[in-house]
């Protein structure tokens, strides 16, 4: 009697395992040959990307920078000091206090004696000389206030007026519309870098679709084939997938060398040439924008080659 034949199990065999990566692998190649043919097309495509990318990253970077130092002015346009009279005895600035903060806007109310005030006038630059050269303690004891919107100092000065506890001389350090100057600056910053930053993706998709159709329309033929074949159309755009995604990292790579000159050599110039806009130090924001960059330009460019019509 013969013996029944062995069913033989190939699940474990080498090829048979390995054949995603080969898979893969052919992909890859198509995609690269797809890509070399109009490879001059891609730098061309590549490059107008990365200018455009550029572009818009530096005018963020400074943006950012810029914003980061008028915050910090605002945040000192936001506190106001209501100067307190010599005279005035401890009820008068109990019921002062009282008054500053149950104005609407005012989110905190300190008092700082002349001790302190003189104190803090030695580690100020400005205000040591001062301090130095007049007899006894010239700074006056003030309640300073942290205002939520610089335009509540308006309303303090029309509580704080002919109240016998306050300053009749100085009554206070106004500084609100500087602090509205600096709201709208900061406000129209924004608003022109998100402006730019939406126009430079725009931009990009548009350069990104028109290369991916002029490819299309050079492999029209081809791309018949595969479909009649039965190759699925999802794999037929893998190397469109493959070229817009090395195109945004390319034109991104191009953007943050341009980041790292302008960080190097722009932002110094900027801080010599405008002394009250000190930029500072750009290395905090440069990784975030680098990153974002490259991140905004694949989600911009990959619905292109996700979306683009394949012939039929």
């Amino acid at each position: 009697m013969k013996s029944a034949p062995h069913h033989r199990d190939f699940t474990g065999t080498p090829g048979r395992s390995l054949w995603p990566l080969r898979y893969a692998g052919t992909l890859c190649s198509y995609s690269w040959r797809w890509q070399r043919r109009r490879i001059s097309t891609w730098f061309v495509t590549a490059a107008v990307l990365g200018v455009v990318l550029s572009v818009a990253a530096a005018v963020q970077l400074v943006v950012w920078l810029g914003e980061r130092s008028l915050a910090g002015q605002l945040r000192s346009a936001s506190e106001m000091q209501v100067f307190v009279a010599d005279g005035a005895t401890a009820d008068q600035q109990a019921a002062l206090r009282a008054r500053l903060a149950s104005v609407p806007g005012v989110s905190d109310v300190t008092f700082r004696s002349k001790g302190e005030a003189a104190s803090r006038a030695l580690r100020d630059p400005q205000l040591a000389s001062l301090a130095g050269a007049s007899e006894g303690n010239p700074f006056p004891a003030s309640f300073v206030l942290r205002m939520r919107d610089p335009g509540v100092a308006r309303q303090v000065l029309r509580v704080v007026s002919a109240d016998p506890a306050v300053d009749p001389k100085i009554p206070a350090s106004y500084t609100a519309a500087q602090a509205q100057r600096l709201s709208a600056a900061l406000a129209a910053m924004r608003f022109a870098a998100v402006t730019l930053d939406v126009v430079a993706l725009g931009v990009g998709a548009v350069v990104a679709l028109a290369l991916l159709r002029s490819e299309i329309r050079a492999r029209r033929e081809e791309l018949r084939i595969l479909t009649l074949v039965g190759v699925p159309r999802l794999v037929i755009r893998v190397p469109l997938v493959v070229q817009v995604l090395s195109v945004a990292v390319a034109g991104s790579a191009l953007a943050v060398l341009s980041l790292t000159y302008i960080g190097q050599h722009v932002v110094p110039a900027i801080d010599e040439s405008l002394p009250f806009l000190r930029l500072g130090d750009p290395g905090n924001a440069f990784g975030t924008l680098a990153v974002g960059t490259v991140a905004a330009s694949c989600a911009a460019l990959l619905p292109c080659a996700l979306l683009v019509r394949l012939p039929r």
